[in-house]
């Protein structure tokens, strides 16, 4: 009898556990609908978790849809769901751990730009933000804040570097900070920004106006502040070299 109440108990517990890690997991997790079919949604998935040193150890998936579990670094899992919802439309929800938003986010917007959408990047736009027009090349800029983010213990964990525009995303632990430039064309109207080309290029090393935007976490804290003023103070000092 007592050894019956035992493993009861011991269950009980374990279940308990379980219910409690999967409560913050969800609590913490992250949604997206994309106008694209499963599979391809499915094949960006793959790519973004790739791109992100993310390791995917499990893909159980089909025609309409399926779950992926990556591993960090640290050995925290990632678990992707991509549902149907319809003959061109589905969803992504992503989980990572015991709840960080901010990754959940950066896989999000990873897919995002995978599928040709801009989609997922809004989810940064409510973080804390600057921007600021520079005489340069779109070329030292991107040299700069990379080797700002290094000085400030980021990893660039994405680039997506075309002749015109270019993104580049940065991690610290739970921190992430994406940084965005736009080469404005000679003569353009005050506020007009470029469109990017149709395909990839070498960015130009031609001295002209480059708009720079950076935007810390995925809310305004106390902690991105300070975040996005001393990537801003970096960059600054070396783009200015």
């Amino acid at each position: 009898m007592n050894r019956s109440m035992t493993f009861l108990s011991g269950a009980l517990m374990l279940l308990g556990a379980c219910k409690s890690y999967d409560a913050k997991s969800d609590a913490n997790s992250a949604s997206r609908r994309f106008n694209r079919p499963a599979p391809e949604v499915l094949s960006s998935v793959t790519a973004a978790l790739a791109s992100l040193d993310l390791r995917i150890e499990e893909d159980r998936h089909d025609a309409l849809g399926g779950d992926l579990i990556a591993v960090r670094a640290t050995k925290e899992p990632v678990k992707v769901n991509v549902k149907s919802i319809d003959d061109t439309s589905s969803q992504v929800t992503v989980s990572v751990g015991t709840g960080d938003r901010n990754l959940a986010d950066i896989i999000l917007t990873q897919v995002a730009k995978n599928l040709g959408t801009g989609t997922a990047k809004t989810s940064f736009y409510g973080g804390s933000r600057w921007e600021q027009v520079y005489e340069s090349s779109l070329a030292r800029c991107i040299v700069a804040a990379e080797r700002a983010c290094e000085t400030l213990g980021f990893s660039v964990t994405n680039r997506d570097i075309h002749e015109n525009v270019a993104d580049l995303m940065a991690r610290r632990g739970s921190s992430s900070i994406l940084l965005h430039f736009e080469a404005v064309p000679a003569g353009a109207a005050p506020g007009q920004t470029p469109q990017p080309p149709a395909g990839a290029g070498v960015p130009s090393d031609h001295r002209g106006q480059v708009k720079v935007s950076f935007v810390a976490g995925t809310m305004r804290t106390e902690e991105n502040e300070e975040i996005l003023q001393r990537v801003r103070n970096e960059f600054d000092r070396l783009v200015r070299q």
